[in-house]
């Protein structure tokens, strides 16, 4: 649970404060692989996972239509500690950086070529397995199209995203999108250690694919989103939004 109060402080730029809310119980894992330990068992297993403490935001937004942007920049930078006399189970911090631009391609057309960059940082401590940046594990789990939820996990996440919006018909009932992405997460084993070593990042991932819009609603411009994506390792599978994917 997340609930943030935001307050405007000059053109497009908003400064706020939350509070997060993260309580996982009866934790299990599902059929694991016998005689091997999973990445659960070597993190640290728990059958209950809480996490309490709260976000300081800043947010630029420069988006006419948040729903379905044809141009403008979105930053959110949110800084989220959590601390054991709030009811954590560790004292542990996290940055969040989210990133959002829009232009016309061309710029005489309706088409929109669209790009994000979401990177989610451990800054100190040891977050709960269930709360460590993970694939589609972004607020509204759209992050890696083509890999399923929590495909890779790890202490901090990078991730790139473009999408390229074109209409299929006249009156902009249809239209389609391709898109491509890639992620790399950092290992626990790799964490900065006090003889001064630096993290490393796991290999990137890609995933790309295609999808078709249909307008639901000419005036906020929403879109039914039906997206098809491919990832490594055979990964694949439907992804379906009411409202642009970013």
């Amino acid at each position: 649970m997340q609930q943030n109060l935001s307050r405007e402080i000059s053109r497009n730029l908003y400064a706020g404060i939350g509070l997060n809310l993260d309580i996982y119980w009866n934790i299990e894992e599902t059929d694991p692989p016998s005689g091997k330990r999973t990445d659960f068992e070597n993190y640290g297993l728990s059958k209950k996972e809480t996490a309490i403490g709260p976000a300081f935001n800043l947010l630029y937004d420069s988006r006419k239509n948040p729903i379905n942007a044809e141009s403008g920049d979105y930053l959110d930078l949110s800084y989220r500690p959590k601390f054991k006399f709030m009811g954590s189970d560790a004292n542990w911090q996290s940055l969040l950086i989210d990133y959002r631009s829009y232009r016309k391609f061309p710029a005489s057309s309706n088409n929109i070529i669209a790009f994000r960059s979401y990177n989610w940082l451990t800054l100190a401590g040891k977050p709960p397995y269930l709360l460590l940046p993970a694939t589609g594990w972004d607020a509204y789990a759209n992050t890696g199209r083509g890999f399923i939820q929590g495909r890779y996990r790890g202490e901090d996440m990078l991730y790139a995203e473009t999408e390229y919006r074109f209409t299929i018909t006249s009156n902009g009932l249809l239209g389609g999108v391709v898109f491509a992405n890639a992620e790399t997460f950092s290992s626990r084993a790799s964490t900065l250690k006090s003889n001064g070593s630096f993290k490393t990042f796991d290999p990137i991932q890609p995933g790309y694919g295609a999808g078709i819009r249909i307008k639901v609603n000419k005036f906020s411009r929403a879109n039914l989103c039906i997206d098809y994506g491919w990832g490594t390792g055979g990964s694949r599978g439907v992804a379906v939004n009411l409202g642009e994917v970013f």
